[in-house]
Order: structure tokens, then C-alpha cells, then sequence
């Protein structure tokens, strides 16, 4: 069983590709993304760490977590001939990509090891992450707002909250967040009124964009193991 743990402290380049598709084609595309990862690992490509495939829950969007050991090396994928025809293929399939990067920031836990998060695709959990662009001189706020709403969260004891990763944007302009949750509905029932709704609102207000979506963990898989 492949796991990805989202740690504070962590050295490693996180790169989250975004893919806005129609529905139909998001089968597709994760196959095409799986094929990807089947190259990395029949080659050992040493950079890559991890890769988790989520499908948005209310959104035409899949989006693939990644994990790298320098991000330097993170365009050398599209520099492989085996390769290089996988990754255009994720691009004619969607109407819109792009990948940011980004460090952790910092994580808050419901319960158990407060330094970190464990991705697993067969556990039931989801995730809902937050894609955030925000005025550069405000990125330190808006990674303060959503540490201050994790910890609202484990105060509170909210039913299904499991943990939140804030990610700081290599570009001063970007942030974001991986939420994990029991369920879907947990975690709207959770922020649907009251203090978490009301700090919703104020993290949204402090981005120029705010992309905040469920999603299904689709697989994960391991390069390192």
C-alpha cells in the first residue's frame, strides 16, 4: 500500500498540476496520467517522490499532488521522448492546465502526529484542496488565516476533520491547502455556518482567486519505495 506524507519541515518540491476538463473526458485523463507514472517507475526517474490523482467532487477538474526531491528537476519529464507525448496528451484532453510549486508551510492535526498528513487511496478519506492566488505582500496573512482556521477546527473537534497542509507558493503570489476529511459531507456540515463558514469567508476575501474544492483521492502512487 502506497502513502504520501505531507509533512512541516518537509525539503521536498510539491507541484500541483490542475487540469479543467469535462467530466467525460476525466477517465481519460487519468489514464493517460497513470501511464506517466508507469514510464517513471519502469526507468527509475530518481526526482520524482510521489504522485496522487484526485477527482473534484463539484468541479470539472482533476488534479495530480505531486511530490519531488528538487524542483529544479520537475520539467525533466517533458524532456523524455518516452514521455514527452503523455504529458501533451494531458494538455489536448484539457481546456485548461497548470502547475504551480510550492513548500509546506505548516500542518495542523485533529489527533495523533501533529507534524504531518498521510495521503492513502484506501481509506475513505477526502481531500479538499484549495488552489489560492493572492497580492504577494499577503501571502504570509492568508498561510496565518488558514493555520488559524485548522486550529479553529481541532478546537472545536469538528466530526471528520482529520488535518490541514498549508503550502507556501514558490511564487510570492500563490498559496495553498490540502485539507483531509472523513467525507464530503463532514466536512460541509463542518463549515457550512457559524465560526468555520465565517473564517471561510475571510480567507477568501484575502485571495485575488480562490479555487476551494472536495475531491476524491483516486490513487496514489510511490517512486521511492
Amino acid at each position: 500500500m502506497s502513502v504520501t506524507t505531507i509533512a512541516r519541515g518537509s525539503t521536498l518540491a510539491t507541484g500541483i498540476n490542475v487540469f479543467t476538463l469535462p467530466p467525460e473526458r476525466h477517465q481519460a485523463l487519468i489514464e493517460t496520467l497513470t501511464a506517466i507514472n508507469h514510464e517513471i517507475l519502469t526507468h527509475r526517474y530518481p526526482m520524482n517522490v510521489s504522485a496522487n490523482f484526485h477527482r473534484a467532487i463539484d468541479a470539472p477538474i482533476v488534479l495530480n499532488y505531486n511530490q519531488y526531491t528538487d524542483r529544479a528537476q520537475g520539467q525533466f519529464l517533458r524532456t523524455q521522448a518516452n514521455v514527452a507525448p503523455l504529458i501533451k496528451r494531458t494538455h489536448d484532453l484539457s481546456e485548461k492546465h497548470e502547475i504551480r510549486w510550492y513548500e509546506v508551510a505548516d500542518v495542523v492535526t485533529a489527533s495523533g502526529p501533529s507534524d504531518r498528513i498521510e495521503l492513502r487511496d484506501d481509506c475513505g478519506m477526502i481531500g479538499v484542496i484549495g488552489i489560492f492566488t493572492v497580492a504577494a505582500d499577503r501571502q504570509g496573512a492568508l498561510l496565518g488565516l488558514l493555520h488559524r482556521y485548522g486550529e479553529a477546527l481541532k478546537a472545536a473537534a469538528a466530526p471528520g476533520f482529520v488535518g490541514i497542509a498549508t503550502h507556501r507558493g514558490y511564487q510570492r503570489t500563490e498559496v495553498s491547502s490540502y485539507e483531509q476529511w472523513a467525507s464530503a459531507d463532514a466536512y460541509r456540515q463542518a463549515t457550512a455556518a457559524g465560526p468555520m463558514a465565517d473564517m471561510l469567508k475571510q480567507i477568501r476575501a484575502a485571495a485575488e482567486v480562490a479555487e476551494l474544492h472536495p475531491y476524491d483521492m483516486v490513487s496514489v502512487t510511490r517512486f521511492d519505495a
